[in-house]
């Protein structure tokens, strides 16, 4: 009878670690510059009041309001398997961009640090580009073997074409 108690009892200690590292959450820190820019420039000044706002399974799970040099700092994001980061300030075009962080919640990791900079060309009541509040700008996912975001530069530069061509359409 003690022995099968002890049996037992080693059980419990064997499996509850691996039940407790299941049960770790995982969070996100995200930090980088938000500025303003001017088509086709993509350099500018830091976006004072620029908004970062995170958004997982449709509900904002996080938020900054960038400093008057642009910088934001969020230092705990909950992890979701989807995350979309929404960039804007009322006179600039806004950016999204979706992250897949599904193998994150694989990994042994409790927390992924990083730094991502985004830059918002002024709106100046453009037609044409609705679709950015609808569409990312920008696609990633998180790669347990980098242990960082690979984004999809093929995304990216069929959303910066077709931006690019409604705007030079009013820049001619």
């Amino acid at each position: 009878m003690l022995r099968k108690l002890l049996v037992v009892f080693c059980l419990f200690l064997w499996v509850n670690p691996f039940q407790a590292q299941k049960d770790v959450k995982k969070f996100i820190a995200l930090s980088g510059k938000i500025t303003s820019a001017v088509w086709p420039d993509t350099l500018g000044k830091g976006l004072n009041k620029a908004v970062l706002e995170v958004f997982a399974e449709g509900k904002k799970i996080a938020s900054d309001t960038a400093s008057s040099s642009g910088v934001y700092k969020i230092k705990k994001i909950p992890c979701a398997p989807s995350i979309q980061f929404v960039f804007k300030e009322g006179n600039h075009l806004p950016k999204m961009i979706d992250v897949d962080f599904t193998e994150f919640g694989n990994d042994n990791g409790a927390s992924l640090i990083l730094e991502m900079d985004a830059f918002l060309y002024r709106n100046n009541d453009y037609l044409g580009v609705n679709f950015l509040k609808t569409k990312p700008f920008g696609k990633g996912i998180y790669s347990m073997k980098q242990k960082g975001v690979l984004w999809d530069d093929r995304h990216y530069y069929e959303m910066k074409a077709r931006l690019d061509a409604v705007l030079k359409a009013y820049s001619e």
